[in-house]
């Protein structure tokens, strides 16, 4: 009786389907891990980053947390667009990312993987039935971390079939001889998923079919880092002169530490390999301990070179950085609340008027980017807008507090009003500040202008404008109204040019003078714009001097 040979079948269906079913995981690990951490991460990767060794430290928790050191990376680069950032802490949150990254493999190195159905059952559970938002986000962390198992599951369940297929082996052994050709595959795969915990929790899988060698393992790890470079450099693009050397020094240092690795490939692999039999680890154990003893030579071998790589940086990327360092927004002092309600409004006053400043930048840099059209003034304004939001969502959480701790006096209770007030007419400039930039960028995409005269209107608005906010704000913080009335008056004034710019502008369309499409029809709707601004900053003064002025009728 004859034996038929069964031609192993290559499940390719349940192999992509566990791959989408893993980066899915990953992804929603990701996002429920940064939600259980609340809105703060970006304050805590500024506030404790002050030294390099610190800011490497936050760069790897944060990456662990965040379960992407690519995020971990872009949040580092827009602080430093905002100015609240050096560039070396920037460099230092690279360095900890790549480190904290290693966390979804070394959890993979445990084979815990068993127990994933379990995890995205939990998960799944309380998310259905949890009407809970905390419990909700933790929901969502477990069915993340569940669907990452299970994917990997079903891909390594197939996968393994591959070793029965010459071909397989065939590359397999020819990468053992090309690890080039491993790292340029790594570092391709990696840009195009976007996920270096992927392909290394691939190469875990692969790993387990025993045809690939632990040299071919080192050039996948030494690829995935380099192939995460590509989103913090486009996240550097059109930045300040700093954050595109933030961006660009991601891609150096991975890059150098790739190709050093290659250099010294075989004696590395070998050392990971006697580790892993010095700890009896499993063979994705093996993969994780190369994924994190990597992260870890490379920082410790940077970080003295630092100094002369910003050096290198400057040489590649010179210039000037036109983006100023901004004064941080120190938190608010919730002690302050019960013991010295006074104090706790003058502090809500002292970050007021640092977000008077921010408004009043935003403004100007809306201006400059309508000459410059450069990115870097748009970004600004930009950036300044999500600072003045998150001020405006402490200072009113912050206030609320007060109010619900009872407010001594009717004095206390009037502050807390008027602050409000203030805040929230600041809170809308800014964000008709970013209206502003984002009309003339739409200008600028379809490649139009203002005519020389339209121009001319708009500066001229611009600079009553922010003489009129810098009043404003001097009002507020001084209380000295011996310019209010002359503030009125320019209130009145600016409401006239503005009708008086509109009928301008009509008459030059009807001359042809103004005949660009997009230009033209947006032109009104930044005069009106201009003048909103102008009503809110007004706003302020006139809310600080309606209550002294009946302070005094009452005196």
């Amino acid at each position: 009786m004859g034996y038929f040979a069964v031609t192993p079948k290559l499940e390719l269906d349940i192999i992509l389907g566990g791959f989408a079913l893993f980066i899915v995981g990953v992804q929603i690990l990701g996002d429920g891990l940064t939600e259980a951490a609340g809105t703060k991460i970006n304050y805590y990767i500024e506030k404790y980053t002050s030294n390099l060794f610190m800011a490497i430290l936050v760069g790897t928790v944060i990456s662990a947390i965040m379960h992407s050191s690519t995020a971990a990376t872009v949040i580092s680069i827009s602080l430093v667009r905002a100015g609240l950032m050096t560039l070396e802490q920037a460099i230092g949150i690279s360095i900890g990312a790549n480190i904290g990254t290693t966390m979804t493999s070394i959890m993979i190195g445990l084979d815990v993987s068993e127990y994933g159905y379990w995890i995205v059952f939990i998960g799944g559970m309380i998310l259905i039935f949890s009407n809970n938002k905390l419990w909700k986000t933790w929901g969502n962390v477990l069915f993340g971390l569940g669907i990452l198992f299970v994917g990997l599951e079903m891909m390594s369940s197939k996968l393994l079939v591959i070793q029965e297929f010459d071909v397989f082996n065939n590359f397999m052994y020819s990468l053992k001889d090309h690890p080039w050709l491993a790292l340029f595959g790594s570092t391709a795969a990696t840009a195009v998923i976007q996920s270096s915990t992927a392909v290394v929790g691939i190469t875990q899988k692969l790993f387990l079919t025993g045809e690939m060698d632990m040299i071919v393992v080192s050039a996948f790890v030494f690829g995935s880092n380099v192939g995460t470079t590509l989103t913090a450099i486009l996240a550097s693009l059109g930045g300040s002169i700093s954050t595109k050397r933030a961006g660009y020094f991601h891609a150096l240092y991975n890059v150098a530490g790739a190709l050093i690795g290659m250099v010294f490939i075989v004696p590395y692999s070998n050392m990971i390999t006697w580790m892993n039999d010095l700890i009896n680890g499993a063979p994705e154990m093996a993969v994780a301990l190369n994924h994190l003893v990597f992260n870890v030579l490379s920082m410790v071998f940077v970080i003295p070179f630092v100094p002369g790589l910003i050096k290198v940086l400057s040489i590649l990327i010179p210039g000037e950085d036109r983006i100023r360092s901004r004064e941080k927004i120190e938190p608010l002092d919730e002690n302050l609340i019960d013991v010295f309600p006074e104090g706790a409004l003058q502090l809500v006053k002292n970050t007021t008027i640092k977000m008077s400043e921010l408004v009043l930048e935003s403004i100007e840099s809306s201006q400059n980017y309508l000459h410059s059209r450069n990115e870097e003034d748009f970004q600004d304004v930009m950036q300044i807008e999500s600072m003045v939001n998150q001020i405006d969502t402490n200072v009113v959480a912050y206030l609320l507090k007060i109010s619900k701790s009872g407010i001594q006096n009717e004095e206390n209770a009037e502050m807390y009003m008027r602050y409000l007030e203030v805040v929230k007419n600041y809170e809308r400039m800014s964000d008709l500040s970013t209206n502003l930039v984002e009309f003339y960028q739409t200008v600028f995409e379809v490649d139009e202008s203002f005519s020389e005269e339209a121009m001319e209107d708009l500066d001229t608005m611009y600079q009553l404008l922010i003489n009129m906010v810098e009043r404003s704000a001097n009002i507020f913080e001084h209380e000295d109204f011996s310019r209010y009335d002359s503030l009125i008056k320019d209130e009145d004034y600016l409401d006239m040019i503005e009708a008086k710019y509109k009928e301008k502008h009509y008459r030059r369309m009807a001359e042809g003078i103004c005949d660009t499409r997009v230009a033209s029809s947006l032109f009104v709707d930044i005069l009106g714009t201009l003048e909103r601004i102008g009503d809110h900053g007004v706003n302020v003064a006139r809310n600080v001097f309606s209550v002294v002025k009946y302070h005094e009728e009452d005196q």
